[in-house]
Order: C-alpha cells, then sequence, then structure tokens
C-alpha cells in the first residue's frame, strides 16, 4: 500500500499528526509533508484542525474507507503470498519412538536444521505402531523406532536397521525386588507397565495377536496398566510397584526420573532391532536422503 495512504490512515486513527508520525516512526514534518501532498493530488482538504487535533473532512471520510478497504485488500494479499511461499518451501515430518529423541534424534535434527535452515520441521513423538500409522497416512515421511514384527502383509515399509539394543526391566526406586538378583518368575506377583499399547487405531497396520506364548506373563495383552505416554507411564511407575520392559539405552534418562533396573538374572537377551522405517515413495524426497545422511554419522556414536 503507498506509504502517504498509511499515513494519512494513521493519522485518521489517531487524531493527532505526531502521534501517527510516532506510531510509524517517522517525523511529524515528513507525515504532515505527505498529507499536504495527497491534498494537493485530490484537490480537497482531507483534515480540518480541532481542539483535540484533527479530524477528517467529508472529503477525507470518501478518502478513508477506500483507503481502509485497500488497506485490507494488502495486508490480504501479503499473507497470501506468504502462505505461498511456506508450501514453496521444503519439508521434512519426522517420527520418533520416545526413547530415541533424547539418545540421538534431537542431536541428528539439530544437525540438520544447521544444514537445511528453511526446511520446515515437524517431530512427532509416538510409539512403533502409532509411527507406522503415520508413515502410512503420510503424516510422517520416516519413523526412528524399534522394529515391529507383526506387520500386516502387503503393506511396503521399507526398514533399515541403525544399531541393536538389550531391553531392561525397570521399576520404581524402593521397590520390593530393587537391589536383588532375581528371576523373571518373581516378577508375576506384580503388575507389567506398557507404554507402547497395541489398539484398535493400529489394526491394519499390525497383526493382532493369535495367542499368548506360554507361560509369557509378560505378553502386552494381558497388561493391567499402559499408557501412550512415557512421561505418564513414568509416573504411573513411581505410584506403584509394576514394571517396566523398555530399551535399557535410556537407563541414564530414567534413574533421573527416580526409576532404576532390575537384575533379572534370566532376562532374555534378545537384540531389539532399532532403525529407520519410511516408504518407497517419500525415501528419495531431498530432505528425507539429508536427514538420513546426517542420521547416518550420527548413529556411529550411539551404537557404540
Amino acid at each position: 500500500m503507498e506509504r502517504r495512504l498509511r499515513q494519512f490512515l494513521a493519522v485518521a486513527e489517531t487524531g493527532n499528526v505526531s502521534l501517527a508520525a510516532e506510531a510509524m516512526n517517522v517525523s511529524q514534518p515528513t507525515v504532515s509533508v505527505n498529507l499536504r501532498k495527497l491534498e494537493e493530488a485530490h484537490g480537497v482538504a482531507l483534515f480540518r484542525r480541532s481542539s483535540r487535533g484533527v479530524v477528517l473532512t467529508d472529503y477525507g471520510r470518501i478518502l478513508y474507507e477506500y483507503a481502509r478497504v485497500m488497506a485490507r485488500l494488502d495486508a490480504h494479499a501479503a499473507a497470501e503470498i506468504q502462505a505461498r511461499k511456506l508450501l514453496d518451501r521444503p519439508s521434512l515430518k519426522i517420527g520418533c519412538g520416545h526413547a530415541w529423541w533424547p539418545l540421538f534424534v534431537r542431536q541428528t535434527v539439530g544437525e540438520f536444521r544447521r544444514e537445511n535452515p528453511d526446511t520446515l520441521l515437524h517431530v512427532e513423538i509416538c510409539s512403533s505402531f502409532d509411527g507406522l500409522r503415520h508413515l502410512m497416512s503420510g503424516d510422517v515421511h520416516c519413523f526412528i523406532g524399534s522394529r515391529v514384527g507383526a506387520i500386516s502383509e502387503g503393506l511396503a515399509f521399507s526398514f533399515e536397521q541403525l544399531f541393536q539394543v538389550e531391553d531392561a526391566y525397570f521399576v520404581r526406586s524402593g521397590h520390593p525386588l530393587a537391589g536383588k538378583t532375581v528371576l523373571r518368575q518373581d516378577l508375576a506377583a506384580f503388575p507389567r507397565l506398557d507404554v507402547a499399547p497395541l489398539v484398535n487405531r493400529h489394526l491394519g497396520i499390525v497383526e493382532a495377536p493369535a495367542g499368548l506364548k506360554d507361560p509369557d506373563w509378560s505378553h502386552p495383552s494381558r497388561t493391567p496398566l499402559s499408557s501412550n505416554s512415557v512421561a505418564a507411564g513414568l509416573d504411573l511407575l513411581k505410584d506403584c510397584d509394576a514394571y517396566l520392559v523398555y530399551p535399557v539405552s535410556v537407563k541414564p534418562e530414567f534413574e533421573r526420573a527416580g526409576v532404576t533396573v532390575l537384575d533379572v538374572k534370566d532376562r532374555p537377551r534378545e537384540k531389539v532391532e532399532i532403525g529407520v522405517y519410511t516408504l518407497d515413495d517419500v525415501k528419495e524426497r531431498e530432505t528425507v536422503r539429508a536427514f538420513l545422511n546426517v542420521l547416518s554419522v550420527i548413529r556411529e556414536t550411539v551404537s557404540k
């Protein structure tokens, strides 16, 4: 919008040349000169002086109404242009398991942003089940988390392993089993907490369990406590004698929250695969490849 019209609107709305000049960060003489030029261009007086400042003349009110419309149109055009500029910017939407954000994904995102400052970025923290669902719906371009073994047949997820970890058994400090060497059968007397429960919205992405392995009392289908939030799960864990099976990599972070690792003598030693899920049609996106390249460098320090 033309500068003189903006200054005209400011004077009309404040009723004071000095206040208008201050609001627009220009000198009072500049505003006065521009108003005079505007009046000369139209050949009429736009303001008349009053005891309280200046007020619009009849001619001034006509110009004021049209200038307000022009100001609104100018603002709408600027907003449309900015919105289009945002759409034209590259974007990256990352899904990430709860455990991996503080461990290495946060660092990866920071490095990626330094190298790609103009990329629009969104981070979704969720379980692996939800991560696959978000990937299928297009809400994320890649998901970093544990490998899911029961993916529904026909879904074309690509999984690239980053490293492997072991699970550990976590309990609150002061738990009856804390500080002792125990067996898995000792855990049968305590409820298990699950922070990545399989629920109805996951069906179609993940196959429902056909049955329970005998005598696996720790199967997620039989957990009496669950949450889709690790933060809420830790609160639940600290308020009762439940236990949580979770990757041992988070031990330092959990210990700061008052949660400790149980010494379970016969705990399973199978490695849990941690990696990146993508779909073939988005894997080669420039922003996804750039992020994965940064991730491949940082993961070397994590896996050692």
